[in-house]
């Protein structure tokens, strides 16, 4: 009798909590969902001011769309405050990683310090380790992480790179927002460089978020980047910390993941996602059901798809041109996402763009310039103005703009030139007899056109090469040059190769049609024969002096062979090789990209 009387009583009081009348109907009220907004970004690399390149646009008086100018942070600032605005007080700024490393010459000097206070202005909440967080190696990640400013060596100096830090009151204090870095795992503790997840609440509701970097780190990176670092598989990594959070009572998982994807649309925001691939494809695929976003990036590629489960996969490009607004409709008491959207928005900024014939490039039918955001801007203008005097001094000219843009062959007028550089410094009195006959660059350590002027600055030559990278000579075999041209393709390479770009004199075929080789070497592309130093045939036991970065000597890439180099030699940096190189010639002359072909 009691235990029914206790029973009646408990059964009382849950449906006085819930407001249901015993009878005459229910007064019950269903939770209002809350609506949640996230702001994506990727791949910002330290860009402050407008970078060269530009977005297309869907145009309907245009079929193929429109190209307009985007980016600069005072353009993005403004765009992000929008998007805020449209769910005030309920979103979220968060990244997937390459925030810093790689970056023009106006944070560079600093050592990426204003790149991260650009950031914490922003109002960056939370983001992702990516590769090129690494550059500099850890401990100058955690400097970026917690601050502090950067040491100084025996002689004073702050480093290779840099004026001077802490430009604010002597203090850098570190980035406000969290870094993540779920499958990064410290050698000597078992434990991860920073935090797997974190867990925002918004209006009462739990969002978790997991950051991660790709676990071939090691391979674009230089080793003492990553030196006592292990990277481990990501969809094990994001798999095993899904009941973790579930427990926790997280209403939704967000990804924050530094890999990527392509689709063929050449449009911003085409949700149909033509021909989506890439890596991330297969991991987004074999995420836990649970995960309802996934925001990714180091492909510098822009697409904003659903995948067949249900998952919202988003990327914004690179070089804060874009920013994506993802809403998450939720139910709070059944922690149940109702409904998920995103779509990707353009910092349009105010730089004008000019067709082949020099006539400006009217924007699209209602689509208008950002007003900059003047906070953002004065922030920005005090490092420009301190990096002045050495990012406008003149170095040399052009006698035609160049660009990264590569033909079907895979070589670009950019690289050509910065091959011609390596060549160039890997030779002089200092060398003798034993400077490099043939260079090759990496494509990923060419950040940037000379496309906006036939003068050409320190700093516009900088932002080409931001790495401080030093030329390294080394002899090769005309046989492992041979294999290092097959490992463009050989797997892991990206799907469609990473093509190296070659000195002049320099000059090869290859054949699409063929099979590409995994790692151990059984592909076949590069054509018998047509491999050839100033028109003369490679001998396969001949050795040939080579010169490349440190990056590529150490097997960055994935291109292995190079760490078989004998006599490994290291040379100026890769700035200094270019500064030389212009003004040793006045005018650079165009290139014409004929050193690679391609067949069928």
């Amino acid at each position: 009798m009691v235990k029914k009387k206790l029973l009646a009583v408990s059964l009382a009081a849950i449906v006085s909590a819930l407001g249901v009348a015993a009878c005459g109907g229910s007064s019950y009220k269903a939770p209002v969902p809350v609506n949640v907004s996230l702001i994506g970004l990727n791949d910002f690399h330290g860009n402050l001011l407008p970078p060269t390149g530009s977005v297309t646009m869907a145009d309907p008086a245009n079929p193929a769309g429109t190209r307009v100018s985007a980016g600069g942070i005072a353009f993005l600032s403004t765009l992000v405050n929008e998007l805020k605005a449209q769910n005030p007080g309920n979103t979220l700024v968060v990244a997937a990683g390459d925030m810093i490393g790689g970056t023009p010459i106006n944070s560079a000097l600093f050592h990426d310090e204003p790149a991260i206070e650009a950031m914490n202005l922003l109002g960056l909440d939370v983001s992702s380790v990516g590769n090129h967080e690494f550059d500099k190696g850890r401990d100058e990640l955690l400097r970026m992480q917690n601050g502090g400013c950067f040491p100084k060596s025996a002689d004073g100096s702050r480093g290779n790179v840099g004026v001077d830090t802490c430009m604010n009151d002597g203090k850098f204090s570190g980035a406000k927002f969290k870094y993540l870095a779920a499958n990064v795992i410290d050698q000597k503790t078992g434990n991860t460089l920073f935090p797997s997840y974190t867990i925002k609440s918004v209006s009462g509701v739990d969002i978790g978020f997991i950051g991660l970097t790709l676990k071939d780190t090691p391979s674009v990176v230089t080793p003492s980047g990553v030196a006592g670092l292990s990277f481990v598989d990501e969809v094990e990594t994001v798999n095993k910390l899904v009941p973790e959070l579930k427990k926790q009572g997280v209403s939704a998982i967000v990804v924050l993941i530094h890999q990527g994807g392509q689709t063929t649309s050449t449009t911003v925001n085409d949700k149909s996602c033509p021909g989506l691939n890439g890596e991330i494809v297969s991991l987004v695929d074999k995420l836990d059901s649970a995960i309802d976003v996934v925001v990714s990036g180091h492909t510098h590629m822009e697409y904003n798809c659903v995948r067949p489960d249900g998952k919202i996969l988003t990327q914004t490009g690179s070089f804060g041109r874009m920013a994506t607004k993802i809403d998450l409709q939720i139910e709070p008491l059944q922690r149940k996402v109702l409904s998920k959207s995103a779509n990707n928005y353009v910092a349009v900024n105010d730089v004008v763009l000019k067709d082949s014939a020099g006539k400006p490039i009217a924007l699209p039918a209602g689509v208008t310039v950002k007003a900059k955001d003047s906070a953002m801007a004065a922030f920005v203008q005090r490092y420009v103005d301190k990096s002045a005097p050495i990012t406008n001094a003149l170095i040399g000219k052009l006698e035609k703009t160049v660009t990264r843009t590569q033909n079907t062959a895979g070589e670009s007028q950019m690289g050509d030139i910065v091959a011609d550089i390596y060549l160039n410094g890997a030779n002089g009195a200092a060398f003798g007899d034993k400077g490099a006959v043939i260079a090759f660059s990496n494509v990923g350590g060419i950040r940037s056109d000379l496309s906006t002027s036939l003068d050409v600055t320190y700093g516009q030559l900088f932002t080409v090469m931001p790495f401080g990278n030093n030329l390294t000579l080394l002899d090769l075999t005309g046989e492992q040059i041979v294999r290092l041209l097959e490992q463009q393709w050989e797997a892991p390479q990206p799907a469609n190769g990473r093509i190296m770009q070659v000195s002049k004199g320099f000059s090869y075929t290859w054949d699409a049609s063929k099979p590409t080789g995994a790692a151990s070497g059984a592909g076949n592309r590069v054509v018998a024969g047509s491999v050839k130093l100033n028109g003369v045939p490679l001998e396969m036991s001949k050795t040939y002096r080579v010169v490349v970065n440190n990056f590529m000597a150490t097997g960055g890439d994935n291109f292995s062979v190079l760490k078989q180099g004998k006599n490994v030699q290291q040379a100026d940096v890769d700035i200094d090789a270019g500064v030389a190189y212009f003004k040793k010639l006045g005018t650079v002359p165009f290139p014409g990209q004929d050193r690679i072909s391609r067949i069928n």
